[in-house]
């Protein structure tokens, strides 16, 4: 069962979805086994949309670029050793840390259509993902809808390049579905 939910997410996430088809993914279910066994890229959109996740519930809007590396690092390392834990479980019971000094942080909240446009695709993704997990968290709703999360990209996107100094936040609330 574990292999054919990580099948399911790596080749949604790497394929487009038919127009009918309706494949989610709930999060809450990913071990810690399927985290590890992820690509760096499915891995990659996993993370920030944890990250988003995690932000909403804590009430943070900003993201230390060092704090996302070190705390995906640190998942990590924990998961190697906790290998049918699932991950959103252990991240329930983790205590945020204070950001570390120094490092650059991004307020998600003032991102504008126009430098979200302009990212290059991983930093898009990126976004993208931290944003689903956010917005999913504000509904209490701990599912990745890979055909609505494209949908949502395409809207957001087409919305943005008529409204370059709007906030993507503002976008997303006005675009997605």
């Amino acid at each position: 069962m574990r292999k054919l939910m990580l099948l399911l997410f790596v080749g949604a996430i790497a394929a487009p979805v038919p127009g009918h088809a309706q494949v989610t993914l709930d999060m809450t279910r990913i071990t810690c086994a399927d985290y590890l066994a992820m690509p760096a890229s499915q891995a990659s959109t996993f993370s920030a949309w944890m990250s988003g996740w995690f932000n909403y519930k804590f009430g943070y809007v900003s993201v230390g670029m060092d704090d996302f590396a070190r705390n995906i690092a640190s998942v990590r390392q924990w998961c190697s050793t906790s290998p049918g834990a699932t991950v959103m479980a252990a991240l329930d019971r983790s205590i945020p840390q204070p950001a570390a000094g120094g490092q650059i942080k991004v307020d998600m909240s003032l991102i504008t259509c126009k430098q979200y446009l302009s990212s290059d695709a991983e930093r898009k993704n990126m976004i993208a993902a931290w944003m689903s997990g956010y917005f999913r968290a504000s509904m209490t709703q701990p599912v990745f809808d890979f055909q609505r999360y494209a949908n949502n990209r395409t809207a957001v996107s087409r919305y943005c390049k008529k409204r370059g100094g709007e906030t993507l936040m503002s976008a997303i609330q006005k675009s997605a579905r």
